[in-house]
């Protein structure tokens, strides 16, 4: 397996630190904090601020990056201060099915791809049980183990509204490193680490700095940023958060310069501050098109040229023909995945086209959906994809059940984040695992629709409504009876 690529330095002291250090702080959230809040508090925190790259390459398993890191070391303390929460969570069943799925497609593209493929100079080897083993371990630490987790922190639609504000504030604090970024260039990853996560010359766009912060790729950030903005017109909506928030949010969410984001920003952020009553009817339409995307790109449905020309209408002659460039790595890579359409091609670069005589390697891979399809196959893209967007049919197909209007601004906000996360992976890449934490959450607060769970009404918030809270929970005070003796009310 080939080394990790440091940018411009070497991990220092501190990054190797923080690994060390995380877990400590992950107990600590966990005796200070309800377990749930602990845990979204830990998992969107290793994601967001532990190095990127750096990772510990032990024997038997997959290397250990801070994603894989972050997940267990919940995992354990959710097993350690909330048991109940994991059982009730009920692993590889209901949403995990399709998990389940596509481990069984790992065994099969394994068994598929026996042979040998000789490019030139280079061999590609066959594949074994063992590629099996490895590749569905790093799915399980992944990818299921993110959205199981998540799951079982969110089993009301009050925990929803927790993990709602607890996704905010992370998306607030990490508006001021963009800030700072934007403004100074994105260095702080190399100050910090001792190294830039990737090639500094991908942050340069537009005549300015795309931030990175702590992450591996600025679009990562500015969906994390995206978000957040979609989170704050939920609360604003719920009159828990103000419109200049909402302002400030989507201000920061321009300066990250990902065009991909802001044009997800100005297509549906009018839309979900201008509805009243959601109707849950657009993340559906964004699950749909993620689904069935393989098949209307196969069948050339999708409208690639129309879009190739409003790129060069509306934005640029250099975003249209990056975009024209994308469409056609896209079109051989696709042709290459129909040769094993159910199981793919497997690992070490089958899945890619390669000159036949010198082994150069002619494409280049951007959207996560056409890594899944060339690798996994048929079977391995339903599999993941499912376990993004089947929470948001559910929500879809349950909608009658929710009559508080609350729950109904919580559920759909969240829905929209699921959704877009999701179809974010069209175009580019996997940068980290936040798309199934988001559709695990809806997944689990979508358990609770229909169930005495859902009547948990949001909690009151503000002193005076706590103690109204406390005063109607408090039991009835005794009243005197006949000759001054005290029953019972």
């Amino acid at each position: 397996m080939a080394a990790p690529m440091f940018w411009d330095g070497a991990p220092n002291a501190l990054a190797y630190l923080a690994f060390l250090a995380f877990p400590v702080v992950i107990v600590v959230l966990f005796t200070r904090m309800k377990p749930h809040v602990a845990g979204a508090y830990s998992l969107l925190g290793g994601v967001l601020f532990l190095p990127e790259v750096l990772e510990f390459d032990l024997p038997v398993i997959p290397p250990l990056n801070k994603a894989t890191i972050t997940a267990v070391c919940v995992l354990v303390a959710m097993a350690w201060k909330a048991p109940q929460r994991l059982g009730a969570a009920r692993a590889f069943r209901g949403f995990d099915l399709f998990f389940v799925l596509a481990l069984f497609g790992n065994v099969m593209t394994a068994m598929t791809n026996s042979d040998v493929i000789v490019t030139g100079p280079v061999v590609r080897p066959a594949l074994t049980l063992y590629d099996a083993f490895a590749g569905s371990v790093k799915d399980t630490l992944g990818i299921w183990l993110p959205y199981f987790l998540a799951r079982s922190l969110c089993r009301t639609p009050e925990e929803l509204g927790e993990l709602v504000r607890i996704t905010l504030r992370m998306g607030v604090a990490y508006t001021f490193f963009c800030l700072f970024e934007a403004r100074f260039s994105p260095q702080l990853h190399r100050w910090v680490y001792g190294y830039h996560a990737a090639d500094f010359s991908m942050t340069m766009r537009g005549g300015g700095y795309r931030p990175t912060a702590f992450m591996l790729h600025g679009l990562a950030v500015a969906n994390f940023v995206l978000s957040g903005t979609m989170l704050s017109i939920t609360q604003w909506k719920l009159g828990k958060a103000k419109g200049w928030l909402v302002a400030y949010m989507a201000g920061v969410l321009a300066i990250c310069r990902s065009s991909g984001a802001i044009i997800y920003a100005v297509m549906f952020l009018p839309l979900m501050a201008r509805v009243k009553k959601p109707r849950f009817i657009l993340p559906v339409v964004l699950g749909v098109l993620v689904l069935t995307f393989p098949i209307l790109r196969g069948t050339g449905t999708f409208p690639t040229e129309w879009l190739v020309e409003k790129a060069e209408t509306y934005l640029s002659e250099e975003r249209a023909l990056s975009l024209w460039f994308r469409f056609d790595n896209e079109d051989t890579l696709l042709e290459r995945a129909r040769e094993r359409l159910w199981f793919g091609w497997g690992g070490y670069d089958r899945n890619r086209v390669f000159d036949p005589v010198t082994g150069e390697d002619l494409v280049i891979t951007d959207g996560d959906w056409m890594i899944q399809l060339g690798v996994g196959g048929a079977v391995g893209f339903i599999g993941r994809y499912s376990l993004l967007v089947l929470p948001i049919f559910v929500l879809f197909r349950k909608r009658k059940k929710i009559s508080d209007r609350k729950q109904l601004l919580l559920y759909s906000g969240w829905a929209m984040i699921a959704g877009l996360n999701a179809v974010e992976l069209l175009p580019n890449g996997l940068f980290s695992w936040l798309p199934y934490f988001y559709s695990g959450v809806l997944a689990g607060a979508v358990g609770a629709i229909g169930t005495a769970r859902a009547v948990i009404p949001l909690r009151p918030r503000g002193p005076a409504a706590r103690a109204q809270e406390r005063a109607s929970l408090a039991p009835p005070m005794p009243k005197p009876g006949r000759g001054g003796r005290v029953v019972a009310a």
